[in-house]
């Protein structure tokens, strides 16, 4: 049997920050004396069971205690992997390592039995063994699940910008007065438009919460099935399956933004205050250089919704373009593989399989995605850099404005490239996490139009 010191090295932290293990006697005598012979494959699943059945049952106290020690040191490796994993799915993109992570969760001293200990605090690997249940799942999965759900850690994460939660959990356990504060507070959507929001979720509530009681689900949130999909389309009436599962997503981003923005970290939604953006507001200085004068207000409050404007525009006539150039069924199929890289989060092997190509290559030479970004910058520039100028004569005069206007158009450029190089990141990230770009956000809404009224 393999790494069979799992059972008897504890991982532990050290003062530098790192992890290291120790060697536990009591665990490694006890385990040999129960497991003789290491040569053979023993199934891991039986180990933990014959461990966990002492622990549990045992008479004799010395024996319950090496047991549990036994499985302590278990998931103490299970508990350092987890770290490494979230550091090598999400660490690059949202600035952390496994030692960030190593303090909130690799806190077992390896002592003092199934006790608190002092100050009432109980290890973590202590909390998983007392909620561990052999026939519900294995000791590996359900330490994985607890680490990712540890509260301090996703707290931690949260600060970096990255919500554990999934779309589904976070829609499964919000209220309609959570939905209406962080649409018209922190989004500042119009009634309309919560009003909308609102029905979609008292939907999705009266459908999927419905059949996790009715099945009896606990746990992690699944995606919704087809079938869930369609009972929601039938109770919203004018909208298609598929379009319903593109809002969802989107209300969920919103929601997720919220949540990350009020709990220490910075929404990733689209604002022209970041830094990125300011040689576009210094453009307009006169003879205040402080961000808040009126006129810069002014200006920054309807210059954010023409940037929409024109980007939903933008999208509209490229994606109309691109349709067009394409044979049927080619072009179904682009604006399906489309939907499903930007809303659904599919890889582009995932997709080829969804829209009926061969291999992934297909996917990627028919959607065309540099170039499709290339044009969607090429037609925002241009949209932009007319109603720019346009707004700026009621803020400066002729000569000035002339002065000014290739620092207008690098100011542009470089706003717009942002928002490209923040899509193209986003677009590398493993799905299901964080939130998706103002980019993929507007796509979403752009084939919303498309799609639904061609599939309802």
């Amino acid at each position: 049997m393999g790494q069979a010191s799992r059972y008897w090295t504890l991982v532990k932290l050290g003062s530098n920050g790192r992890s290291y293990t120790e060697a536990i006697a009591v665990a490694r005598q006890f385990f040999q004396a129960q497991f003789p012979d290491l040569e053979d494959d023993i199934p891991e699943g039986k180990i933990q069971q014959q461990l966990w059945q002492i622990r549990q049952h045992s008479s004799h106290p010395p024996d319950q205690f090496a047991a549990e020690l036994c499985l302590r040191c278990f998931i103490s490796h299970q508990v350092e992997q987890v770290c490494i994993q979230l550091e090598t799915q999400f660490g690059d993109y949202y600035g952390f390592t496994r030692h960030d992570l190593f303090p909130y969760v690799l806190d077992d001293p390896g002592k003092a039995g199934s006790q608190k200990q002092p100050g009432g605090y109980q290890p973590l690997g202590l909390q998983i063994l007392q909620k561990f249940d052999p026939d519900r799942a294995s000791l590996t999965t359900w330490t994985v699940r607890l680490v990712r759900q540890h509260p301090e850690l996703n707290q931690f994460l949260l600060e970096q910008g990255l919500c554990m939660l999934s779309d589904w959990a976070i829609l499964n356990d919000t209220t309609q007065k959570k939905l209406r504060r962080v649409l018209t507070q922190f989004h500042h959507l119009t009634e309309i438009e919560v009003q909308q929001s609102s029905l979609l979720l008292e939907s999705y509530h009266a459908i999927y919460r419905r059949d996790r009681i009715l099945q009896g689900q606990k746990g992690q949130c699944l995606s919704p099935t087809t079938a869930q999909l369609q009972a929601i389309a039938n109770q919203m009436q004018t909208l298609s399956p598929s379009t319903i599962l593109a809002r969802l997503h989107t209300l969920a981003d919103r929601l997720r933004q919220q949540r990350i923005a009020t709990r220490g970290s910075v929404p990733s939604n689209y604002s022209l205050d970041q830094p990125e953006n300011a040689a576009l507001l210094e453009s307009f200085s006169t003879e205040s250089d402080d961000p808040s004068d009126a006129q810069q207000l002014e200006f920054l409050q309807a210059y954010r919704q023409q940037f929409l404007t024109c980007l939903d525009q933008s999208l509209e006539q490229v994606i109309r373009s691109r349709q067009q150039t394409l044979k049927s069924p080619k072009d179904q199929s682009f604006l399906r593989g489309l939907h499903l890289f930007y809303c659904q989060s599919l890889s582009m092997t995932e997709i080829a399989i969804e829209i009926g190509l061969k291999a992934q290559y297909e996917v990627t030479r028919l959607l065309k995605l540099k170039e499709f970004r290339a044009d969607v910058r090429h037609k925002l520039l241009d949209g932009l850099r007319q109603y720019v100028r346009d707004k700026a004569k009621s803020y400066l005069d002729l000569d000035h404005l002339n002065h000014l206007d290739q620092q207008i158009e690098v100011a542009l450029s470089e706003q717009i490239d942002a928002l490209i190089q923040k899509d193209e990141a986003k677009a590398t990230t493993p799905k299901g996490y964080g939130s998706r770009s103002l980019l993929a956000q507007q796509v979403c809404r752009s084939l919303d139009q498309v799609l639904g009224s061609t599939t309802s």
